[in-house]
């Protein structure tokens, strides 16, 4: 008899374990919707229900900035109006491109900044160069 086996005791606990914690993931969760709602229902609501509706998301303006400038929702638009329509909006996706001129983005990316815009910035390269400083 040989000193040395080969026990994969270790390894089958581990996918066994592996295996139920995922069906009791999959199971009790409600990503696929296959384990129900833990109330004896089907899952399906009642017709007295009534449906709760989610605030809608605020609409953020999109800009953007190349080497002729700032484009606002796809039309040209100077500074000052588009920290104005993006303040109401809450929330900004900037898309800088290669040829943006640094200035101009560094002079957007402080005035939305400054009028508490939340930013997306899709190229966070030209956002670091502003915030390195």
């Amino acid at each position: 008899m040989s000193t040395e086996r080969n026990d994969s005791t270790g390894r089958t606990v581990a996918v066994v374990g592996g295996g139920a914690l995922l069906l009791l993931l999959l199971l009790r969760g409600k990503g696929w919707s296959l384990g129900g709602s833990g109330d004896g229902s089907d899952g399906q609501g009642a017709a007295t229900d009534a449906p709760i509706a989610a605030p809608a998301p605020r609409a953020r303006c999109a800009v953007r900035v190349d080497s002729a400038g700032i484009q606002l929702d796809g039309a040209p638009a100077d500074l000052d109006t588009t920290v104005a329509t993006c303040r109401a909006a809450g929330a900004a996706d900037v898309l800088v491109t290669g040829a943006a001129i640094q200035g101009v983005v560094d002079r957007l990316l402080d005035a939305l900044r400054a009028s508490g815009v939340s930013l997306h910035v899709s190229n966070p390269s030209a956002a670091r160069a502003t915030e390195a400083r």
